[in-house]
This record gives structure tokens, C-alpha cells and sequence, in this order.
């Protein structure tokens, strides 16, 4: 299995044209390992040296999702972006795609942290995620280390949803597993944070952008669009690179 805190070296096998700017890249582990040990949403980060820089990105495979797909290879989907007057090209996906078999790349990982930032009942789909990562061992299934912080934004306290739950998740594995409650209309009593997620909510309570760190988001569309996707990007967050929608 990988070294997370390693360098590796894995080989390009293949590509796959799934679309016009869309390709699936094909990798093969090292001789040594046949398991990439891939947890929930866990990503690596391919390396490429020249002369006069390292250029890294980090990337979700989509292959293999579970161990009984381990065969010593795994597969990540990147868009290729052309560039134009709203952006420059991908310099890592340029790389990709001029591959050729057999050509070697550095990779470290898997690794990462999430941020989940989450809003009314956009709590289900986090709750999935949350509760595969944390109970993957009383599964019987090989431990998730993968280190979760939670949003969850709704109007008052009858709002939220699974509450009951995701405290108890939080009680259990505090070192693993926090998670905030924010209110935008909450009543008198309410001793937990107030109004709408903001850039300060988020730098108070999810993980920053480093290359290993991951956020995913679910709510109100107004709320995800207008408040929270510009708050994660000026804080340093890159949409389809760390940044993404589920």
C-alpha cells in the first residue's frame, strides 16, 4: 500500500477519450504494492519537475472506490481546459494529456482532509459521506483516517436535520470529526454561531486550501453561489481542483 508521506513513483499505462475535452488516465502502481488504500474522497498529488519549478496538483481518482477493485492501477478524469479570454490553460491536465505509455510520475498520497459545508437538507448527502468515513471499521472495513470538519448551516434549531447524530459522530471521534451549527434565525437560547456562512465562518471552522485538503459543498443553490463558492475561493480554494459541488 502507499506511503502517504512518501514520494511515489507510478507508471502511465493508458487514456481514454470520454468527451471532447474529458480524458480517463490510467496508472500503474509501483512492483512493490497492489493496493492503492484509497479512503473515502482521499486524493493524491501528481508531480511533474522542470527546470524551473514543480508544478503539483492534487486529483480524486474514480478508480478503485473499493478494495475488491484493487488490481495495482487506478484512474483519475481530467478536463483539459483550452485556454481563452476567462482563463489560461491547465498546466498539469496539458501535461496529462501529452502522456505517453509507460512515461513515470510522481505521486504522494493518499491523503487529505475535508471540509464539508453544508446547508438544509443538502445534510443527507454529507451525512453519507460522514458516516461511510467514521464507521468504516465497525463495517468490517479497513479504517478511514480521513479528518472531517462540518458546516451546517440551516435557519433555526428545528431545521437541523440528523442532529442527534452528527453530535453523537462528534462525541465519538473528536479528533476525527467536528462539526458547527450555524443559524441564521435562531431563538434566545441559541449559544452557537449566528447568521450566514461567511469567509470568517470558514476560516474559523474548515480546513484551509493546502494541496491535501479537500471541500465539497451541498445546500440552497442562492446560498452555495452567492456566499459560499466566493468566500472558499478568495480564501484560496480552486473549483474542480480542491473545490467541488455534490
Amino acid at each position: 500500500m502507499f506511503n502517504c508521506h512518501q514520494l511515489n513513483v507510478v507508471r502511465f499505462r493508458e487514456k481514454e477519450q470520454l468527451s471532447e475535452d474529458t480524458r480517463r488516465y490510467t496508472f500503474v502502481l509501483p512492483a512493490y504494492t497492489k493496493k492503492l488504500g484509497l479512503g473515502t474522497c482521499q486524493h493524491l498529488q501528481l508531480g511533474f519537475h522542470f527546470s524551473d519549478r514543480l508544478v503539483v496538483r492534487s486529483y480524486t481518482p474514480t478508480r478503485p472506490v473499493f478494495e475488491k477493485e484493487e488490481d495495482g492501477t487506478f484512474d483519475l478524469v481530467v478536463k483539459t481546459y483550452a485556454p481563452d479570454q476567462s482563463q489560461p490553460s491547465g498546466t498539469m491536465s496539458k501535461i496529462l494529456d501529452c502522456l505517453r505509455p509507460g512515461d513515470e510520475v510522481e505521486v504522494k498520497g493518499p491523503s487529505g482532509e475535508i471540509s464539508l459545508v453544508l446547508g438544509g437538507s443538502g445534510i443527507t448527502p454529507g451525512y453519507q459521506l460522514i458516516s461511510r468515513i467514521l464507521r468504516a471499521k465497525d463495517q468490517g472495513m479497513e479504517e478511514d483516517k480521513t479528518n472531517l470538519k462540518v458546516i451546517n448551516a440551516n435557519k433555526s434549531e428545528d431545521d437541523i436535520l440528523l442532529r442527534d447524530e452528527l453530535d453523537r459522530f462528534a462525541e465519538e471521534d473528536p479528533d476525527q470529526f467536528k462539526i458547527t451549527h450555524i443559524l441564521s434565525n435562531p431563538n434566545n437560547n441559541w449559544r452557537g454561531e449566528k447568521g450566514h456562512v461567511s469567509k470568517d465562518i470558514l476560516q474559523k471552522y474548515a480546513f484551509g486550501p493546502e494541496k491535501e485538503n479537500l471541500a465539497l459543498l451541498c445546500g440552497p443553490p442562492a446560498m452555495i453561489q452567492k456566499a459560499v463558492l466566493p468566500a472558499l475561493r478568495e480564501i484560496g480554494y480552486k473549483e474542480d481542483e480542491n473545490l467541488f459541488g455534490f
